[in-house]
């Protein structure tokens, strides 16, 4: 089932993670826990809100849930997955005491790679909108999403050489797996202009994305205006164009720091800055620490 996607004019709870107030950057290239760790804090009923870089597939492995995504709701019965692309408003009330889960939420920017893209080939239908996806009379694909799911959950917890790469490569074949669901039983779904836009706008500031160009360099190629693809990014991201661009630089030096020992100012002639004190203010603007502070919290987290 998918449900398309639109954002409501009435306020709605931004987060990082359910509770947990933004930041100037993701917070986790990937996050994993078990539904009732943070659904019992609050009763059990996750309100209305909404993720604005943040990929999440919610695994419903017993008990029931009532999903409320864009002003649709719908009561489920476990076992069942619900996939939220970013800024998708989106709220559950699970079954008290009963229901036992997990919630995988991944930055929404790895998922918008363009090795990720073109390898996986459901992204347009796992990316464009929510997605319901049931399995009760699905036995064999529910042990696979259980023993992904669970070797997701022990990559998370341990600091072992390759983390960050298993972790993709389970998550994955989550994602094929429950994308050749979504294939099976959606109608086509008709892409509008912005959505269009969007997409193709996403694969190029993938491939340019460290030479720095200038806005109208996007606009030129895609055939369109600037105004055209802030109004597209805006409608689909909540950011502009340069935002994008800037989050995708940050992303590629975020995972630099995070996972190799490469000197700062090397890190930042990689990513196309002639000066490494600029990029370091840069950094630090977007990330609120500076690269070499951000590299010794996460050494130690």
């Amino acid at each position: 089932m998918n449900v398309k996607t639109r954002h409501s004019g009435s306020p709605i709870s931004t987060y990082a993670l359910y509770s947990e107030a933004p930041s100037g950057s993701d917070p986790e290239f990937f996050h994993i826990e078990d539904i009732k760790s943070r659904a019992r804090l609050f009763s059990w009923t996750i309100n209305i809100h909404v993720h604005p870089r943040m990929f999440q597939l919610i695994y419903v492995r017993n008990g029931s849930v009532r999903v409320h995504i864009d002003g649709e709701e719908q009561q489920l019965t476990a076992p069942c997955v619900i996939t939220v692309p970013q800024s998708v408003v989106h709220g559950f009330e699970f079954e008290r005491d009963i229901t036992v889960g997990y919630v995988v939420t991944v930055s929404q920017l790895l998922l918008m790679e363009e090795r990720f893209q073109r390898s996986f080939p459901f992204h347009d239908e796992m990316m464009r909108g929510a997605q319901i996806i049931t399995l009760q009379d699905q036995p064999r694909d529910v042990e696979f999403i259980e023993q992904v799911i669970g070797q997701l959950d022990e990559e998370y917890r341990n600091n072992r050489t390759g983390k960050q790469q298993m972790f993709e490569w389970l998550l994955f074949s989550l994602l094929i797996k429950l994308g050749r669901h979504v294939s099976a039983n959606d109608e086509p779904q008709v892409e509008d202009r912005y959505e269009e836009r969007y997409r193709h706008l996403c694969q190029l500031i993938e491939k340019h994305y460290r030479e720095h160009r200038p806005n109208s360099f996007y606009a030129e190629q895609l055939r369109t205006t600037t105004i055209g693809l802030n109004r597209a990014s805006q409608a689909l991201a909540g950011k502009s164009l340069s935002e994008l661009i800037h989050d995708r630089l940050i992303l590629e030096a975020q995972r630099m720091l995070i996972y190799s020992s490469v000197p700062v100012s090397l890190i930042a002639y990689d990513l196309g800055f002639s000066d490494p004190a600029y990029f370091s203010r840069f950094f630090k603007r977007r990330v609120g620490a500076a690269p070499s502070a951000f590299r010794d919290h996460r050494d130690r987290s």
